[in-house]
């Protein structure tokens, strides 16, 4: 049985891709080296969706979140790390995923700086993909959020208050951040 505390986390480690956009005040261009880094980040977290490489799609999760979902489970980082590949191999046994892709328009961006210092770009990539569970296909559009700190860009699904808020702890900044909504339709 997962964790109600893993729950959240494993849901939003990708089972579902991104749509979205910067607050107009904040908003600033990608700088072409940030812009083609962050296309080869996303292309290969978006092949790992596809294939449904848990540990790639795992290791994609900023490091602070992890540290906040561990210490909200009372689970060590290597611990959380080994549960949270095999909790998410399991999930992506059952669904299959095609056509994943992000938007290719370059995304607007914004910086954040934390309470540590760390400098954070940020970033919400449009993104759709076909997921398949017991036969029946959905074509679907969400929001991924894409974050820059310390030379790599992580990636991590925002879907709804609960996940908003905890990501939040790690990146106070999120709590002003509008994230569009998910969307999705039936393959007919």
């Amino acid at each position: 049985m997962m964790s109600r505390f893993l729950r959240p986390l494993v849901l939003s480690i990708g089972l579902a891709l991104p749509m979205g956009h910067v607050a107009a005040a904040d908003a600033r261009p990608l700088a072409a080296e940030e812009a083609a880094s962050l296309d080869k980040a996303a292309s290969s977290y978006l092949r790992a969706v596809e294939r449904g490489d848990a540990e790639r799609i795992v290791a994609a999760l900023p490091p602070r979140i992890l540290t906040v979902f561990g210490a909200a489970a009372g689970i060590e980082a290597g611990k959380l790390n080994k549960t949270l590949v095999e909790q998410t191999a399991q999930l992506m046994k059952a669904t299959s995923f095609r056509n994943v892709a992000a938007s290719g328009e370059v995304p607007d961006a914004g910086d954040a700086t934390l309470d540590d210092g760390t400098e954070v770009v940020w970033a919400i990539l449009k993104t759709s993909f076909v997921t398949e569970t017991d036969g029946k296909a959905t074509q679907n559009w969400q929001p991924l959020l894409s974050l820059h700190e310390g030379g790599q860009w992580y990636f991590l699904r925002v879907e709804g208050p609960q996940s908003k808020k905890l990501a939040a702890i790690a990146y106070p900044f999120l709590t002003e951040i509008n994230f569009p909504s998910a969307a999705s339709s039936p393959v007919k």
